[in-house]
């Protein structure tokens, strides 16, 4: 089983970056961020694991949630990648543009416990290092043309994006889209 472990944006946050993607779609000829995955930070490598992995990685994520206060995040800035690989045995493009994600104390330490649990695991995914939190916009199925008349568009946009994270989810990919397994929320903040 391939897994992710991810956290969505609020549904406000989610709106805004979601109606992007909409109209980079219309740009870029785009489809897969609108198909696959709902608007997200990742916060773990992929990992790959057998069923009776998964309870013991369900209660270390739900040990880390319930340690951790809900935290706000600014997205802005639009960010590329023109050589992106994927994940082990996906078919892709090397292209992907995003939204920056600042990198907060409460993301790193959030992203850090991710990795403890996930060092464990064999990997299908690993994440950018040095750590790039980001929101993706168009990625996968993004053709050469889509990334430069995506890119081109988007430099005339003024985007800021302050997003809550509340909770830390465990996502199974699948050929066609990744499904939700479980969510753990975080305690609200003080």
């Amino acid at each position: 089983m391939k897994l992710s472990i991810v956290s969505y944006l609020d549904p406000h946050s989610s709106a805004i970056v979601r109606s992007l993607q909409e109209e980079l779609s219309g740009i870029t000829h785009s489809k897969a961020s609108l198909s696959s995955w709902q608007p997200h930070v990742t916060i773990g490598d992929g990992i790959e694991l057998d069923d009776n992995e998964l309870h013991e990685l369900k209660t270390n994520l739900a040990n880390i949630a319930r340690e951790t206060k809900q935290f706000s995040l600014n997205l802005s800035d639009v960010g590329s990648m023109d050589n992106w690989k994927g994940g082990k045995d996906e078919e892709v493009t090397p292209y992907v543009i995003y939204l920056d994600v600042e990198v907060t104390d409460s993301l790193t330490s959030l992203v850090n416990q991710a990795a403890e649990i996930s060092n464990r695991h064999t990997k299908w995914y690993i994440m950018p290092k040095p750590y790039l939190p980001h929101v993706t916009l168009a990625f996968r199925d993004l053709p050469k043309e889509g990334f430069h008349k995506g890119l081109h568009y988007l430099r005339g946009q003024d985007i800021e994006i302050s997003a809550t994270i509340d909770h830390v989810a465990l996502v199974e990919k699948l050929p066609n889209l990744d499904r939700e397994l479980v969510r753990y929320r975080f305690n609200k903040s003080s």
